[in-house]
């Protein structure tokens, strides 16, 4: 597939994000672009392979893999086979350099996509959008590239496959554990007994699997309970505290207010139904 578009920009400019040229090549050209590129561009292989060449280093780009390239910096790719077909997007935006952050693109960066049909599947929509020249077109691309990158976190960095099921399925008594006994004192060594596994390996996997630690995973399931039993007015906030596993209601206010920038009063508040 050979289609490409550079759009004009209308009103979308001034969203947090937005597209200024999205295609799809059979076989790559060949660029050579010593100050770069002016816009942000996210390229990745869909069959074929070719090579990449960037701060001095060279990566060689087959199918599954894609590369990031942040604006200015100086670079080089090319086909190394017949067909090297890539799909890239270039793009804009406020809030670009908070997003790159987020999905770990804050420089020239070469990944691995484990599930490209799900993250190929919305280039597709962007790009049947710019093909219809939809007057809004530009607007919906907007929220597609946001979907993108999300996409992109749990494909790329999130290292979704079988391997990491696997893991997830080894970590679940333990996640089981923590939403039943939420309320219980918990240590790390109980949770590590559990599945077998010491406890520095524990942190490990929920940190590769949920990306949080595991007394993090507790403290938002606690201040989850919490948010529910706020709702009501059956209980003070010194007992919310005791019933969600918080002997100290100080630390447990200190807690809430750092997860939900609100102290549990305020949020009581706030929610609060008139009568």
């Amino acid at each position: 597939m050979t289609d490409y578009y550079y759009p004009v920009l209308k009103d979308e400019v001034n969203l947090p994000m937005y597209i200024n040229g999205i295609g799809a090549r059979d076989t790559e050209f060949h660029f050579i672009r010593e100050d770069g590129y002016p816009n942000h561009q996210i390229i990745y292989c869909v069959r074929g392979s070719g090579m990449l060449k960037v701060g001095g280093d060279e990566y060689e780009i087959n199918a599954g893999d894609g590369f990031y390239l942040p604006p200015n910096v100086p670079h080089e790719y090319y086909p190394t086979d017949e067909i090297w077909e890539t799909h890239w997007i270039t793009f804009e935006g406020r809030e670009i350099p908070n997003i790159m952050q987020y999905v770990k693109l804050e420089k020239a960066r070469v990944f691995r996509i484990h599930d490209i049909n799900s993250l190929d599947a919305i280039f597709k929509k962007m790009l049947y959008l710019m093909r219809t020249n939809y007057y809004y077109g530009g607007q919906q691309c907007s929220a597609y590239l946001y979907q993108f990158f999300i996409e992109f976190n749990r494909v790329v960095n999130m290292q979704n496959g079988t391997q990491d099921s696997a893991k997830l399925n080894q970590l679940q008594p333990v996640i089981d554990y923590l939403n039943t006994n939420y309320r219980k004192d918990i240590t790390l060594a109980e949770l590590s007994d559990l599945i077998g596994l010491s406890p520095q390996y524990l942190c490990r996997l929920f940190k590769e699997c949920l990306n949080l630690r595991p007394f993090e995973y507790l403290a938002r399931k606690r201040v989850q309970q919490a948010k529910l039993l706020l709702l009501d007015d059956k209980l003070n906030i010194n007992e919310i505290a005791s019933e969600v596993g918080y002997n100290d209601c100080s630390y447990f206010c200190a807690v809430f207010k750092r997860h939900e920038m609100l102290s549990p009063a305020e949020f009581r508040n706030l929610n609060k139904r008139s009568k």
